[in-house]
Parts: C-alpha cells; sequence; structure tokens
C-alpha cells in the first residue's frame, strides 16, 4: 500500500469519525429535546446502542471498502481523531448547519402540514354545519311525529 493510499484511508477513517460523532451528537440531541413520555425519551438507550451498531457496522464495511477488511490500530486512532475533531471544532458548525436546516426546510413543512391539515378539517366542519341545517327541518319533524305516536 502505497503512501497516498494510507493518507486517504486514514482520511475516510478520520472523515467517518467524524460523521460518527455527529451522529450520536444527533440520537442524544433529540432525545434531550423529546417530551419526556415520548417513546424516543424512553427508549433512549436502545435507539443509541442501535446508532453504535450502525456506525459499527458501517465502519466495518469502510474498511472492507478502503483496506479490503484489514483493521489496524491506526484505524481506531483515526476514528478517534475524528470524534476529537468533531467535539473539539466541528460541533459548533455542526450544530449551526442543522439549526438552519431545521428553520428553513423542516419547520415550513410542518407548518405547511398544519396549515392542510387545519383547513381540511374546517371544511369538513363547514361541512357538516350545512348538513346539519339542511336536515334540521327533517329531524325536527320526525322527532314531532314519533312524540305523536308514542302519546297515542
Amino acid at each position: 500500500m502505497t503512501v497516498s493510499e494510507q493518507f486517504l484511508s486514514i482520511a475516510a477513517l478520520i472523515a467517518s469519525g467524524v460523521i460518527g460523532a455527529a451522529c450520536i451528537d444527533l440520537v442524544r440531541t433529540f432525545s434531550h429535546y423529546a417530551p419526556p413520555k415520548s417513546l424516543w425519551r424512553k427508549g433512549y438507550i436502545i435507539f443509541e446502542l442501535s446508532t453504535w451498531i450502525l456506525l459499527g457496522i458501517g465502519t466495518f464495511l469502510l474498511l472492507m471498502i478502503v483496506r479490503d477488511g484489514e483493521w489496524h490500530f491506526v484505524d481506531f486512532l483515526s476514528q478517534l481523531a475524528g470524534f476529537c475533531l468533531y467535539q473539539l471544532c466541528l460541533q459548533g458548525i455542526f450544530r449551526f448547519i442543522g439549526r438552519m436546516i431545521d428553520r428553513l426546510v423542516i419547520q415550513p413543512i410542518f407548518f405547511m402540514w398544519h396549515l392542510l391539515t387545519s383547513l381540511i378539517r374546517q371544511i369538513i366542519r363547514l361541512i357538516v354545519a350545512i348538513f346539519k341545517i339542511i336536515t334540521f327541518p327533517i329531524a325536527f319533524v320526525v322527532k314531532k311525529i314519533k312524540k305523536l305516536t308514542l302519546k297515542k
């Protein structure tokens, strides 16, 4: 393996360490801001454990692609360096980007969904109210007829 191939494999593992740390940070952030009785908060350990397992599988697949499945201690140190790089330098940037995506993409989608559902709900209420107004005289007559038949 040439020096440039080793450098690229170490750079790939550092990048996977940064991505892994970002994924774990995302899971922990979601669980921290989740409502206290939500499934996400109650099953936090399961979610984080499954995230770690998926990251381990992803790392193994990356090693299969980059180094044909060979594992060296340098690979562990490279991923650890990626985790540390994320924690020390990149966490603020990633969180800022996440907040921007939330504000510019996710919240408008939720707003449009809420607006659409409330509009549909109001249309259904209007249809039901119109139906009640139309059927009120018929229902009134039917009730009077029932009362007359019960009195006899």
